[in-house]
């Protein structure tokens, strides 16, 4: 399914998927609309050190100097607690079982590689529906068919 983070965590796989039932999700936890909560999550991240970040993530990459002290200033103010809400209500679609203790049990378990998973699947949501590696690489949506409605009378 488009915008799907497929990732293995604690022995198994899972899906993530911060498609329109999470964002509704979030926002009626937080009382407030989706990407005011994801902005206030990572109050100082703003997307280009964001996207080096997850690139150096994804390539194992050494990022710049001056974009690892950027990176490394804005991380001291992300809040761990919306992304664990964030992963939460994403996962439910496809995991009606997990808990929260069981995500943070994730995120003890995937460290670092955690917040790339995130992000990727944020990238998704901000793309309508395109799925985080395809948005990343510029690829077109696909096209949707409709369905035309047959006149009644």
């Amino acid at each position: 399914m488009r915008g799907d983070v497929v990732f293995d965590a604690l022995g198994r796989s899972w899906t993530l998927r911060l498609g329109n039932a999470a964002q509704c999700l979030v926002e009626e936890h937080y009382d407030r609309g989706f990407f005011a909560v994801v902005a206030d999550g990572m109050p100082d991240v703003d997307p280009q050190t964001a996207m080096a970040v997850a690139a150096s993530m994804s390539t194992g990459s050494e990022m710049a100097p001056e974009v690892a002290a950027k990176a490394a200033a804005a991380l001291r103010n992300v809040k761990v607690s919306v992304l664990r809400e964030l992963a939460f209500h994403g996962l439910r679609r496809d995991h009606p079982e997990i808990t929260r203790d069981v995500v943070s049990d994730m995120v003890d378990d995937l460290g670092d590689e955690f917040g790339a998973i995130i992000g990727r699947a944020i990238r998704g949501a901000q793309n309508d529906g395109r799925s985080g590696d395809d948005a990343a690489k510029g690829k077109p949506q696909a096209k949707r068919v409709t369905r035309k409605r047959k006149p009644t009378g």
